[in-house]
C-alpha cells in the first residue's frame, strides 16, 4: 500500500510539473521565424542579430524555420507554424511572388505578420527593412561619378526572376545616367560567391578589357575579386557589391573592391523585434519600418569595420 501511495505521488507531482511547463509555455508569444537560408552570409547575420534583440524579452519564444532558397518548402513552413497557431509570423520570402500564399493564409488565420528584408507582392504585412531598388542607385551613383569616360562594365545579377534580384538590377540600370557607358555583359551568379568567380573567369577570357564589374550582392563581388587576383586583372577595375559583410569591407580597406552597400543586419533585426514587441503590447503595426541603405568606400570604410 505504502508503495502505491509513493508511486500515486510520484504520478501527481510529475503531472503537476507538466502542467506547470504546458501554462510556462502558454505565458510565452510565441514568434515563427521563416528564414530563406540559413547558407546564406548576410540572412545568418540578420538572424543572430535577432535572436540577440529578442533575448531582452524573456516571454518571448522563436521556432526558426530554413526553407533552404526553396519557395515551396517556405510555404509548408509556414502552414506549420500556423497549425502551431504562433502570435506572429516573421518571414525572410525567398521569393516575391511566391511567398503570397503563405502571407494570405496567415491573414485569414489571424496572425501577423512581419516581411524582413524582402516585400511580399499580396496579402497583409509589415515591411521591415531596406529598398532593394535604392541599393541599385547608390551602385550606379557612385559609377556614374567614378568611371572613366567610354567605359565598359559588367553586371552580376543575383538569382534570376526572384524580386530583388531585378530591384537592384533596375534601380542600376534606370540612374547610371552615362550613355558612353557600356554595358558589355549581364549574367547570374545566383548570389553565391564560387558562382560569381567562376562567370568572371569566363568573363576575362572573352573581354580583354573592362573598368568595372557592379555585383548584386557582396559575395559575388568577392568572387570576381577572387578571379581577377587569379588573372593578375585586378588593377584598374573597379567592383561594387551590396550587403557590407565583413569581408567586402576588408576588401575595400585593401583597395581590392570600390564600395559596399551597407545593409543594416543589426539594424533590420532590432527593428523587427521593434515590431513583434508593439504586435505583444496588442497595438497596430505599420505598413513598413525602413532601414536605409547607406554606401561605402575607402572615404567611410573605417567608420563601419567598428560596427
Amino acid at each position: 500500500m505504502k508503495m502505491i501511495a509513493k508511486l500515486a505521488l510520484a504520478c501527481a507531482v510529475s503531472a503537476a510539473a507538466l502542467s506547470a511547463s504546458a501554462a510556462f509555455a502558454a505565458d510565452k508569444f510565441v514568434v515563427g521565424y521563416a528564414n530563406m537560408a540559413d547558407t546564406d552570409v548576410f540572412v545568418m547575420a540578420r538572424k543572430n542579430a535577432f535572436i540577440e534583440a529578442a533575448k531582452s524579452d524573456p516571454d518571448v519564444d522563436i521556432k526558426f524555420t530554413d526553407a533552404n532558397n526553396d519557395a515551396s518548402k517556405q510555404l509548408d513552413q509556414i502552414d506549420n507554424l500556423i497549425a502551431q497557431k504562433v502570435n506572429v509570423i516573421l518571414v525572410v520570402p525567398v521569393d516575391y511572388e511566391g511567398i503570397v500564399p503563405g502571407v494570405e493564409k496567415a491573414n485569414e488565420a489571424g496572425i501577423p505578420v512581419i516581411a524582413l528584408g524582402i516585400q511580399s507582392a499580396g496579402g497583409k504585412y509589415t515591411f521591415v527593412g531596406s529598398k532593394n531598388i535604392d541599393a541599385g542607385k547608390m551602385q550606379a551613383e557612385y559609377m556614374k561619378a567614378n568611371l572613366p569616360k567610354d567605359a565598359q562594365i559588367l553586371y552580376l545579377q543575383g538569382t534570376p526572376g526572384l524580386y530583388h534580384s531585378q530591384e537592384r538590377l533596375k534601380g542600376f540600370e534606370d540612374n547610371l545616367g552615362r550613355p558612353d557607358v557600356k554595358i558589355l555583359a549581364n549574367l547570374s551568379g545566383n548570389y553565391d560567391r564560387a558562382e560569381g568567380m567562376k562567370v568572371t573567369e569566363d568573363w576575362i577570357q572573352s573581354f580583354p578589357k573592362f573598368d568595372a564589374i557592379i555585383a548584386a550582392n557582396d559575395q559575388m563581388a568577392l568572387g570576381a575579386r577572387e578571379a581577377l587576383q587569379g588573372a593578375d586583372r585586378l588593377k584598374g577595375v573597379m567592383i561594387s557589391g551590396v550587403d557590407g559583410v565583413p569581408d567586402a569591407l576588408n576588401a575595400i580597406k585593401a583597395g581590392e573592391m570600390s564600395q559596399t552597400i551597407f545593409q543594416n543586419a543589426g539594424g533590420q533585426a532590432k527593428a523587427a523585434f521593434e515590431v513583434v514587441e508593439s504586435i505583444k503590447k496588442g497595438e497596430t503595426p505599420p505598413a513598413e519600418k525602413l532601414v536605409p541603405f547607406e554606401s561605402i568606400t575607402k572615404d567611410n570604410v573605417d567608420q563601419y569595420m567598428k560596427k
